[in-house]
């Protein structure tokens, strides 16, 4: 169910946001990836998500994104 999917995004979302904490607030997208055992497209959608919350921001840098948490 949606709902379902929707509990499970938070939790995704929130491991992420954990990670980048722990991390001291930045890391890069490939990191991301290879903490997490989900597919590159997922990791994408989450990123975006968290971006539209105004979590993290994303910054271009060569051919990997840094994340930076924003609060």
């Amino acid at each position: 169910s949606a709902k379902k999917l929707g509990a499970d995004l938070d939790d995704e979302l929130d491991q992420i946001r954990k990670f980048i904490k722990e991390s001291g607030g930045r890391v890069n997208q490939k990191d991301i990836r290879k903490k997490f055992p989900w597919s590159e497209a997922k990791i994408s959608l989450i990123i975006t998500e968290l971006e539209d919350k105004k979590i993290i921001k994303k910054i271009k840098k060569g051919r990997t994104n840094v994340i930076i948490l924003e609060h």
